[in-house]
């Protein structure tokens, strides 16, 4: 029988995965986090190749990470999630999340799964490697010295808040809350995103998510989570980096040493300061 196009996109997404078919919403929502980096480093090309600004393609989000290693950010994983799920017949809403009064500044999927609804995050750079199911809130997820607090939130009905928390202080959280959006409903908050003197535009943030640890670039730090202790290592040099990201997050093409070059052609040197 001869496969339709987007059954072609969507069976190569999964494959992608490691499944094939649907093997249920906790494994794809696990396997998605651990196969697909969070990651600024397509956006820092893209600036760079002037197609800032618009939501990447699912077939170019795909072929990202299926031959350079690349992954995502918190626009193109959840969007180009909910439209996998969608295909696999979920119930699944995008909603718009509020960052600092801001708002649609992250999307988040809710998903209807035998009766419940679940939270799904994995474009947010966290360990939420499960569906966090919305009637059992609240949640707590612990990462190092970090604890993410999922709740309700008074902004409405259904409004819920992630909540980061640093020795019992917030130092970030988001709102998400109803109508649910379609993909162009995020279009205005893509493009702040792209500009280029905004943070995404002028750092390097890469995170790998494996079964048991985190490993995070920032910048000039590598920041390991295992068994819930955290440590950072200062990377040095370019040549560092590469090693880093290669050996360690085990992503061997990502083309990190241009996304370096690509901040220092705005004037930002990651390494500088030691």
């Amino acid at each position: 029988m001869t496969q339709s196009p987007q059954d072609e996109l969507y069976r190569r997404y999964l494959g992608i995965l490691g499944w094939v078919g649907d093997p249920g919403l906790h494994e794809l929502v696990s396997s998605h986090l651990i196969k697909v980096p969070y990651e600024n480093v397509t956006q820092l090309l893209a600036g760079h190749a002037g197609n800032a600004g618009e939501l990447q393609p699912i077939g170019s989000f795909l072929d990202g990470i299926a031959e350079r290693d690349l992954g995502g950010d918190n626009f193109t994983i959840p969007i180009h999630f909910a439209s996998l799920l969608q295909y696999l017949d979920y119930e699944v809403e995008l909603l718009g999340a509020d960052i600092g009064g801001v708002p649609r500044s992250h999307a988040v999927c809710r998903v209807r799964f035998e009766d419940t609804h679940y939270l799904v995050d994995i474009g947010y750079g966290v360990p939420f490697y499960q569906p966090i199911s919305l009637a059992a809130l609240p949640h707590i997820v612990l990462h190092g010295d970090f604890q993410l607090a999922i709740d309700r939130h008074v902004a409405g009905a259904g409004a819920v808040e992630v909540a980061t928390l640093r020795g019992g202080n917030k130092v970030q959280s988001y709102v998400a809350k109803p109508p649910a959006l379609a993909a162009d409903g995020f279009t205005a908050a893509i493009q702040r995103a792209a500009d280029p003197a905004g943070r995404a535009q002028r750092s390097l943030r890469i995170s790998r998510f494996f079964a048991s640890r985190v490993l995070e670039v920032y910048d000039n730090n590598l920041v390991t989570t295992h068994h819930n202790i955290t440590t950072i290592t200062p990377i040095r040099d370019i040549d560092e980096l590469e090693a880093i990201v290669r050996d360690q997050l085990q992503l061997t093409r990502l083309p990190v040493r241009e996304a370096v070059e690509v901040l220092r052609g705005r004037g930002v040197d990651i390494f500088a300061g030691g």
